[in-house]
């Protein structure tokens, strides 16, 4: 694939995106999964059209739950902490170009809720997730509050470092010998999980503090889902997702620690693996499904991850996670 057929995937699928607005859009429904709907949102961060958007953001904003948190659908809705990571991260990075007060006051309250909700090992749990998939979606807000949450002040500041040391020693703490994370409930394998702590949660100390010494620990874990890629490309057994997640875990980690001459044949591989498998507008969770609109959004990320890989400026790509003023 050439860069060029890429970007004209790119604005071939976001145009599909757009055009499923009504079933994605809190503007028109107040019931949409907010999973999705974040999805969607990171995805109008990267194509640059968060002013544009400004209304998503705001429908975003009222649906939060008095203590801080989203719940899966709506603000009627128990908070649960997965999403609300997710939708916290979306709009504290949409508010960094928006500057609205409103909004800046929603993400006031949801760093509360995570101080809050976190146990007093480091770690945050959600009935829907594993307890690592929920402390990596946290310390990933909490890593992109410490880059962009300058207004917070000093003694919320130290408050934020605590919990996320906390939380960063919860997941360092329970990484396997092998370089993997595994959960047997949730990730058995350990390849969805692995892809997602080292890329979300550890590899951005490297940009903020570089205190927990996260090097090491994420180079194994690259190591890791080098040795489980299939010789399609793909990781899980053609699951769509997984090489999804694989795929931008490698990219981003390979460029943060100069390890590119590792893992860049397997990105090229993973990436050929991605188009080939896409739908005739948008992606599946397996080839030959139909099309699933969150994975459409995930097919889009990692196409516009990819091209920012592809760069000679590895800052590019760090800027696609928020890691960077």
């Amino acid at each position: 694939m050439t860069l060029e057929e890429i970007e004209s995937i790119i604005e071939s699928e976001y145009g599909y995106l757009r055009s499923e607005y009504d079933n994605w859009s809190l503007t028109t429904s107040d019931q949409h999964d907010l999973k999705l709907v974040a999805h969607v949102l990171r995805v109008l961060i990267h194509k640059k059209v968060v002013e544009t958007s400004t209304p998503e953001f705001i429908a975003l904003g009222a649906q939060q739950n008095e203590d801080g948190g989203w719940g899966e659908t709506g603000a009627d809705n128990e908070s649960k902490v997965w999403v609300s990571a997710f939708c916290g991260l979306m709009l504290i990075r949409g508010n960094h170009i928006l500057g609205y007060e409103r909004l800046s006051g929603s993400i006031q309250i949801a760093l509360r809720y995570f101080l809050d909700s976190q146990q007093s090992d480091g770690r945050w749990v959600d009935p829907c997730w594993s307890t690592l998939d929920a402390t990596s979606q946290s310390v990933s807000f909490l890593n992109v509050v410490l880059v962009l949450g300058k207004e917070f002040g000093k003694k919320m500041r130290e408050k934020v470092m605590e919990s996320w040391k906390k939380g960063m020693r919860f997941i360092l703490d329970n990484q396997a010998m092998d370089g993997g994370w595994y959960d047997q409930e949730f990730h058995a394998t350990g390849i969805a999980i692995t892809a997602r702590l080292i890329k979300d949660a550890l590899v951005a100390d490297t940009m903020i503090e570089n205190v927990m010494r996260v090097s090491r620990p994420c180079r194994k874990g690259a190591e890791f889902l080098l040795a489980l890629q299939e010789e399609s490309g793909s990781w899980g057994n053609d699951n769509v997702d997984h090489t999804m997640d694989c795929t931008r875990s490698l990219m981003l980690v390979s460029r943060m620690l100069g390890i590119e001459h590792q893992c860049d044949s397997a990105i090229q591989s993973s990436v050929a693996w991605v188009v080939k498998n896409k739908n005739e507008q948008g992606w599946p969770d397996f080839p030959g499904m139909d099309t699933n609109l969150e994975r459409t959004c995930n097919g889009l990320d990692t196409m516009m991850k990819f091209l920012a890989y592809s760069e000679e400026d590895p800052t590019k790509i760090m800027r696609y996670w928020g890691y960077l003023n």
